[in-house]
This record gives C-alpha cells, structure tokens and sequence, in this order.
C-alpha cells in the first residue's frame, strides 16, 4: 500500500498537531480535576491518549489512533482517525472490576475537533463531580462539626 502523499502527510500531521494541542489545552485548563497521559493500547488497552480524574483510576477517557495503509509499527504513521471512548471501572457479581464504555465515537482526522469537544466535555464533567463531592464534604463537615459545638449537646 501506498504511503500519503506529500500534500496529504502535511495535512495529516496539521491534524495531529490540532490534537496535541487542544488535548495540552484541556490539560491546563483542567489541571487541578484531570491527567493526560500518552499510552500504549498494544499494552495498556486503553488508547494513546488516556484522561483519568486526578489521583483515581476508576474513570478514563481514551483516544486511540488509527491508520490507513499502515499500522502502528510504521515510525511516520500518521492517523487517519481516531476512536474515542468514556469508561468508568464496574464491580462485577464476581467481585472484580472491569472497564465499562458508556460513550464512543469515531472521528476522521478532519474533525479532529469534535474530538477535542468530546474529550472538553469530558473533563468538565470530571470537575463537576469533583466539585460536588468536595461541596458535600465541606457541607456534611460542617454540619458535623456544627453539632458538637451546638450548645447542650453531651450534657
């Protein structure tokens, strides 16, 4: 098979350079809720792009890329389009945890940003739970530490 063209190699790499950057953008832009990692799906199974909560393992967020005429052996492979998909680690009735997809998609490399949405969106949402949990504890601490300052209590 035949490697792209010139013209199509230049664009390819445009795409993944759109990529790179929008994925270090969220990186920064989320950095107290979320951490990027670039990974191999050959030995961790996830993708080349893996989002995961701050300090947590229970959630991912993982892009992988895929080739036209080449595979991921080829050191000047570029992606023709990328695979996303949010999972988040289920208990199993036997006990065990297991990756579960609860959203997927696929894009061309030409609609590279949709990926970025996706992934955007995905770290929003990471905050948004973060944040919750956070305003529950401070609440529910609060209210605890409320009821043994409450007058006449333990008397």
């Amino acid at each position: 098979m035949n490697s792209p063209h010139h013209a199509d190699r230049e664009r390819l790499s445009g795409y993944m350079e759109r990529l790179s950057t929008g994925l270090e953008k969220i990186k920064r832009d989320y950095s107290r809720f979320i951490d990027l990692e670039d990974e191999d799906p050959e030995t961790f199974g996830a993708g080349h792009f893996v989002l995961y909560p701050d300090g947590e393992s229970h959630a991912r967020f993982a892009i992988e890329e895929h080739y036209t005429g080449t595979d991921w052996s080829d050191p000047d492979r570029l992606p023709t389009s990328w695979s996303w998909k949010a999972e988040e680690r289920t208990r199993q009735p036997s006990g065990d945890y297991q990756w579960s997809t609860h959203a997927s998609g696929r894009v061309q490399a030409a609609d590279v940003d949709q990926l970025i949405d996706h992934a955007r969106a995905w770290a929003q949402s990471v905050r948004a739970q973060t944040l919750r949990a956070e305003s529950f504890e401070t609440v529910s601490g609060a209210h605890r530490q409320h009821q043994r300052d409450a007058p006449g209590q333990g008397l």
